[in-house]
């Protein structure tokens, strides 16, 4: 009953039109478009991805499974870092940080659907301490010094003590080590256990502190 209307089709298919018109003074008629619209299907973008948890700089490595309805092509969009028209892409991505992920399908007769869903693959710093070391100049295992993975880490302290509460050596460079002498430059140090703390800051302003015994072998 209106001279422009609007009609929302919900399933795909080939549809008739028929208009009717009644004029002021009550003539009427109406005409009939057979297979006036065409409503095309449209296909429902969906995936998943493996692993679902844990994504980090040291699992870094992920399967995309597309599990979308209706779809004839498929065009990823891995955050800044990757496109690709694979159906099922594998993906090891080379940084840290929340990661936009859009995938594009398109059906057959070339209607479209996305989806987004957004990946957060953590920085994890690792940092392990030894337990003793022998400075005695023989090159094999002559200065206390951690090891491991501090990349986007800050703040960085390692200082040690001795059993008399005297701090014998202090750094903010994880690359520095103790040698046994103290601050590095004095006396020998005598043998015995001394206590070390390492702090510092990870990459998303989370705090480490680690606290343990050196032995110094002589």
């Amino acid at each position: 009953d209106v001279i422009s209307p609007t009609y929302t089709y919900t399933e795909p298919g080939i549809y008739d039109v028929t208009v009717a018109i009644t004029s002021p003074i009550g003539c009427f008629t109406s005409d009939s478009f057979p297979n006036l619209i065409r409503v095309e299907p449209s296909p429902i973008a969906d995936f998943d991805y493996d692993p679902a948890t844990d994504l980090t700089n040291f699992n870094n490595t992920v399967q995309f499974n597309d599990k979308s309805v209706g779809a004839e092509h498929w065009n990823w969009q891995l955050g800044q870092f990757k496109t690709t028209i694979e159906q099922n892409p594998k993906y090891t991505f080379p940084d840290t940080g929340i990661v936009k992920i859009r995938l594009i399908v398109t059906h057959p007769e070339g209607c479209k659907d996305s989806l987004i869903k957004y990946l957060d693959i953590r920085p994890i710093v690792l940092w392990h301490m030894p337990n003793a070391f022998t400075p005695n100049g023989d090159g094999q295992n002559d200065g206390f010094l951690g090891k491991g993975y501090l990349e986007g880490a800050t703040n960085f302290n390692m200082s040690i003590w001795n059993r008399w509460g005297e701090k014998v050596f202090e750094t903010n460079n994880p690359n520095d080590e103790w040698n046994g002498r103290a601050q590095n430059t004095g006396g020998m140090s005598p043998a015995g256990v001394y206590v070390y703390l390492v702090s510092f800051t990870g990459p998303r302003g989370e705090p480490f502190e680690f606290k343990g015994y050196a032995t110094l072998i002589r």
